[in-house]
């Protein structure tokens, strides 16, 4: 088994894990692996019990985060170090997950704005995400801490053509709950090509009264027609949050194998910071790395380690 592993909390939706999947092999190719012993460990959970977050948020659905933590204990027993949830909408509950173990969760927003960050800090930036991940604003936090313009679709826009390119649109009916149902038409029920369509007029919209120049594709299903969007739009970047966080996961993976490597064959390891407080790309590396060494040690130093970092 590989030292270090990587962990995805996934089915949120299930073919954009696959997009994911993707995403992570081809950033291990293009940092040089060749064979498929050189690209790096990861353990998948698939869990079709997690409620839909958006309407965990909007509508009073289930809360989604009970379910999220039984996908995190399934990679806990498979000695994952560090993972993410490849949803958008999900990180409104990352923190609540987070709390719950000790798997360093990815923050796919901070990445994405980080990217933003690094390679355009001038940019205006459309987000077209669900009205879910909309109204938590939680990019728009990250965002404004960034001081990175940026504006989102009006309401009437943001459902026609962003909730309802990803959902299907109304059906003007509701379940005995409470909940809306709309037409299965939508990105999740794998139709593309009209729902490219829908995306397009919102982003013409942000582009003429918002003057955007950037768009987040904040939702894991609209990657799957981003390459419709950037043909349309030529003159526009498209920044996808799964790239973002996988060149972030495929470089700790080999940072934290490195420090793996150079850490002391004794029966106790230094103790890396508490998470809450690991902010810095080397911290987090360390972190994964004595994690996974920990792991191997044998259950009576595995116990002193955690009596020695207990008693401070």
């Amino acid at each position: 088994m590989r030292n270090i592993q990587f962990g995805i909390i996934g089915n949120m939706g299930p073919e954009a894990d696959l997009v994911f999947q993707d995403r992570i092999r081809t950033v291990s190719v293009r940092r040089g692996a060749k064979t498929d012993q050189e690209h790096i460990g990861v353990v998948i959970v698939r869990n079709p019990d997690i409620p839909d977050r958006s309407q965990a948020i909007n509508e009073g659905g289930a809360d989604p985060v009970p379910e999220l933590l039984n996908a995190v204990r399934a990679l806990e027993k498979n000695h994952v170090q560090y993972a993410v949830m490849s949803c958008n909408t999900a990180h409104f509950f990352r923190e609540r997950v987070q709390k719950k173990t000790d798997i360093l969760l990815l923050d796919m927003i901070q990445e994405t704005v980080d990217d933003i960050q690094a390679n355009n800090p001038n940019a205006k930036v459309g987000l077209l995400a669900t009205t879910g991940t909309c109204n938590t604003g939680i990019y728009d936090q990250y965002l404004q801490t960034a001081k990175v313009d940026f504006a989102k679709p009006n309401a009437i826009s943001q459902e026609n053509h962003v909730h309802s390119a990803i959902y299907g649109e109304r059906t003007g009916e509701k379940t005995p709950d409470g909940k809306e149902i709309r037409k299965p038409e939508g990105i999740k029920s794998g139709k593309y090509a009209e729902n490219a369509e829908r995306l397009a007029q919102a982003i013409e919209i942000l582009q003429q009264e918002k003057g955007v120049n950037t768009i987040i594709l904040g939702c894991t299903e609209l990657p799957l027609v981003q390459d419709r969007l950037e043909a349309r739009f030529p003159h526009i970047a498209f920044l996808d949050p799964m790239q973002a966080v996988a060149e972030k996961a495929v470089a700790l993976y080999h940072a934290a194998q490195e420090k793996y490597a150079a850490l002391p064959e004794k029966k106790i390891l230094p103790q890396p910071r508490r998470l809450r407080d690991i902010k810095t790309f080397d911290e987090q590396a360390l972190y994964i790395a004595v994690k996974a060494k920990t792991a191997r040690r044998p259950l009576f130093f595995r116990a002193l380690s955690s009596l020695r970092a207990a008693l401070g």
